[in-house]
């Protein structure tokens, strides 16, 4: 089987969230199942300045666009660690910038165009590639449009359309009157699902078009068919649930290992702790805490978004006084500034306004508990790596969080982590307290806690054979 994966964002190349971390991972597991993986993303600045090694196979390549003909150029390299090529589409005006979608809070005026291009640059490149997939993986309203643009009428690849985050906020709307950008009608008969309250939804374009359609945890698969996590698109959902699959991301255990990470003061694993110990001690100085290993200290690395939590966080602040808080993040000001503030007023709260990957792998390393009291959250990764790092999360059951953190344990799923279910910051308390009550008065019974979250294993083998089949339906429907 061949399968094309295109993501605007592919980690290590170029990251705006928890897509480019799939986009960069999951092709590797597939790859090791048997099947010809290959990734397409744009050529960014990142790209270019990171020295990725790379080469050209496609000099200049033509791409149709509305009332004009443009172009493109393909570079190939490796996803690191693998055998998995890799595409980057070269166009200088749209993709050579510093951001992938828009500086920090904002978004480039001709993100719509600027996508479109790439969707049909993808098509195009195909056969100068000498490449036909069976399968395009499209990820994300990034990508949607693939969906419409591709025939549909056989031959064509099948698809399958992954949607990482289905909140009003991240599902690709535009203006209706924009559609003349991706070389569409108002009255083409392919785009009626996708056009709602004079706008172009591309979430929709990807629900309504692909073959198959996946989201990124169980119980998110369930909670987008409904208006609260789905707003705007639980119609389609419900309409196509038989096609609607839900599979729990992954992590790579070879980027997050305690044993073996570079970026934390102290190496440790399971039956070892001294590293966890002194990364405590480095983290706690590193933020300027006072450095007492006595007391529990909980981190966060997160988007500073209203999805997150941040309302319960500010609302809790005021009565945590018996742990320490690290807080990692960018993005709303609102929230950042209501760290600060937080952080300048009160001396066990530390607070870091920047994207930093090494000092995210301090917090999870040095930090005891992980904090993800999230509004919804489709499958969220911060939890698993924590779990890798034996740092227990505090969760809402929400989403992914739902899937993978619980509190009360049973046979085949033992305690983790510390959960709550109502959104309000009473609970979050609740939870909190309950955690730093057993690091406090039951230092054997966290050890335990300590166990069985190292113990848990999120690597992408079990989801990749769920892709697998995921495409072989993909194939089954697009031929039948």
């Amino acid at each position: 089987m061949k399968v094309l994966l295109a993501s605007a964002e592919v980690a290590p190349f170029a990251k705006g969230g928890g897509l480019a971390d799939v986009a960069g991972s999951l092709p590797k597991a597939l790859a090791e199942r048997g099947i010809d993986m290959r990734v397409i993303m744009p050529k960014y600045s990142s790209v270019t300045a990171a020295g990725v090694d790379m080469w050209r196979v496609v000099p200049s390549c033509i791409v149709p666009m509305p009332g004009r003909v443009s172009g493109c150029a393909v570079d190939e390299a490796r996803l690191p660690g693998s055998s998995v090529p890799i595409y980057f589409v070269e166009h200088y005006e749209y993709f050579s910038r510093p951001y992938v979608y828009g500086p920090p809070g904002a978004a480039y005026q001709d993100n719509l165009e600027r996508l479109a291009f790439f969707c049909r640059a993808i098509l195009s490149v195909l056969e100068p590639l000498g490449w036909q997939p069976d399968v395009i993986h499209l990820n994300d309203w990034h990508t949607s449009l693939l969906a419409a643009y591709l025939p549909q009428t056989a031959p064509r690849p099948a698809t399958v359309f992954t949607a990482h985050n289905l909140g009003a906020a991240y599902q690709g709307t535009f203006p209706a009157e924009m559609i003349g950008v991706t070389g569409l009608a108002l009255d083409d008969a392919t785009i009626g699902d996708f056009i709602q309250d004079d706008q172009i939804n591309l979430a929709r374009a990807g629900l309504a078009g692909a073959d198959m359609i996946n989201t990124v945890s169980e119980r998110y698969a369930e909670e987008i068919a409904t208006e609260q996590h789905g707003p705007g698109i639980c119609d389609l959902v419900q309409r196509r649930r038989a096609e609607v699959w839900g599979i729990l991301n992954g992590i790579d255990y070879d980027v997050w290992n305690p044993a073996t990470d570079p970026d934390i003061a102290a190496n440790y694993n399971a039956t070892d702790l001294s590293g966890k110990a002194e990364s405590k001690r480095v983290l706690q100085r590193q933020a300027g805490l006072p450095v007492d290993e006595k007391v529990p200290l909980m981190g966060m690395v997160t988007r500073l978004d209203a999805q997150k939590g941040l309302d319960l966080v500010e609302e809790a602040l005021p009565q945590i006084t018996d742990a320490q808080l690290v807080v990692l993040g960018t993005g709303d000001e609102r929230y950042e500034d209501m760290l600060r503030r937080a952080a300048d007023s009160r001396a066990n709260i530390a607070v870091f306004t920047e994207f930093n990957i090494a000092l995210a792998k301090q917090i999870y390393a040095g930090a005891d508990m992980f904090l993800m009291p999230s509004r919804y959250e489709p499958c969220g990764l911060g939890q698993m790596i924590a779990l890798a790092y034996g740092t227990i999360p505090i969760v809402r059951a929400t989403g992914g969080l739902a899937d993978t953190i619980t509190e009360r344990g049973k046979p085949g799923r033992p305690q983790n982590g510390y959960v709550f279910t109502e959104y309000s910051s009473a609970q979050l308390l609740a939870a909190l307290n309950r955690a730093i009550k057993t690091y406090n008065k039951k230092p054997r019974r966290w050890r335990k806690i300590m166990a069985n979250a190292f113990s848990c294993d999120f690597s992408w083998s079990r989801s990749a054979e769920k892709y697998e089949r995921l495409y072989e339906a993909a194939l089954a429907k697009h031929r039948s």
